[in-house]
């Protein structure tokens, strides 16, 4: 019996095991089957495209890399007028002062020598022994220029060129009728900060005339040695760059000297020059740089006080960069260069009735040795003397 049991139990292990199997096969989800590729419908008008294809990562680097657009074009700004040197002599340009000014005979104890600072501009001559050391006493007012060809005989033969787009304001062959010699004179109108004066002195001939329209480096003469105090040995072109004064200095001188001047507005004293090899220098370096931003850079040594007649001073209607901010007050405030070139006009709450000294530069020897004996003085302490009444008189325009 027992064994019969067993056999019975046995036999329902493997009907259960069965079911179980059973059970899996039913339940079990079928592999798919792979999907056939079928053909596009095509239609008339469709485009077929084929699939974005996978590269190997060995190839990926290869595809080119997506342009990308242009960045917008960089925008030069353009100086409001170009400047060059008037000769082929370019030394000053290549450090070499001593090739590029004209030197001046100086006497010393020793004998004589030969100095080419006295070409450059500024304080360079007639230098005397102080307590403050060596002072050069006399005023330069522009630069003497060396000449960079000669002939046989020692003739200079440069062309005398224009610095800049300008008009030609004034030609005099009168070589007698000025230290200058013959000279040429030209007018530069630079955006709305003014018009400007280039001067061409001592020269031997000039095709310019006067009212003519030149362009930067057009020629106007040629470099000579006309004027007084030079030979051909000292042969050599006087530039200046600068300010003129006022538009009415035959009215001025008539009063003020009651000379004759055959110039007109284009007398030395009323032509105020900057350091024109310093700002030639600096303008070919930055192109940008105007007379007027390179003036403005310079060193203040005195200021004075003139009365306000009720409008605005001529001097800075012509030019407009020099009035500096704030509605007119009792008196303008006129700041000078030690050389006396205005570069600021203020409007002062303080009252004068004549041209006063509000500051000056402090300084151990006598202020005339620096401003062409404008100021008397020293110290703190600086008056205006009889010539620098007058300058300020015509500066001002008090007349």
């Amino acid at each position: 019996m027992s064994s019969e049991k067993g056999l019975r139990r046995w036999n329902a292990v493997l009907v259960l095991v069965g079911l179980a199997a059973l059970f899996y096969w039913i339940g079990r989800k079928p592999a798919p089957a792979p999907e056939e590729e079928t053909a596009p419908v095509v239609t008339p008008g469709t485009i077929v495209r084929e699939p974005p294809k996978e590269l190997p990562p060995d190839q990926e680097m290869a595809l080119p890399k997506p342009v990308e657009p242009n960045p917008p074009p960089r925008v030069v700004e353009k100086p409001l007028l170009e400047f060059s040197l008037p000769t082929d002599n370019q030394s000053i340009f290549a450090s070499q002062p001593e090739q590029f000014f004209m030197f001046v005979d100086r006497y010393t104890p020793a004998g004589q020598i030969q100095v080419w600072e006295g070409g450059s501009y500024g304080f360079v001559r007639n230098p005397r022994e102080t307590a403050q050391g060596k002072v050069f006493t006399k005023f330069h007012e522009g630069i003497d220029i060396a000449p960079a060809v000669r002939d046989a005989k020692g003739e200079p033969q440069d062309q005398v060129r224009a610095i800049a787009d300008g008009v030609v304001a004034y030609v005099t062959m009168s070589s007698r009728t000025s230290n200058y010699g013959n000279y040429v004179v030209m007018l530069h109108q630079i955006g709305t900060t003014g018009v400007f004066y280039s001067l061409y002195a001592h020269l031997k001939s000039t095709s310019a005339v006067a009212g003519q329209t030149v362009g930067r480096g057009s020629t106007l003469g040629m470099l000579g040695y006309t004027g007084s105090g030079i030979d051909r040995r000292r042969a050599h072109l006087h530039l200046e760059i600068g300010l003129v004064l006022s538009e009415r200095f035959d009215q001025y001188n008539a009063k003020s000297k009651g000379l004759a001047n055959p110039h007109g507005n284009y007398h030395g004293s009323n032509l105020i020059g900057l350091n024109a090899a310093d700002f030639l220098a600096a303008n070919h370096a930055e192109p940008l740089l105007m007379p007027d931003q390179f003036l403005r850079q310079q060193e203040v040594y005195y200021k004075v006080l003139v009365p306000n007649r009720g409008q605005e001073l001529e001097l800075g209607q012509r030019y407009p960069w020099l009035r500096q901010g704030g509605p007119a007050a009792a008196s303008w405030e006129i700041s000078f260069t030690g050389p006396g070139v205005p570069i600021a006009i203020a409007p002062s709450a303080y009252t004068a009735s004549f041209a006063t000294v509000s500051w000056v530069k402090p300084f151990g020897g006598y202020h005339s040795w620096n401003t062409r004996s404008m100021l008397g003085g020293s110290g703190n302490t600086a008056t205006l003397t009889a010539e620098g009444n007058r300058m300020l008189t015509l500066t001002a325009g008090d007349f």
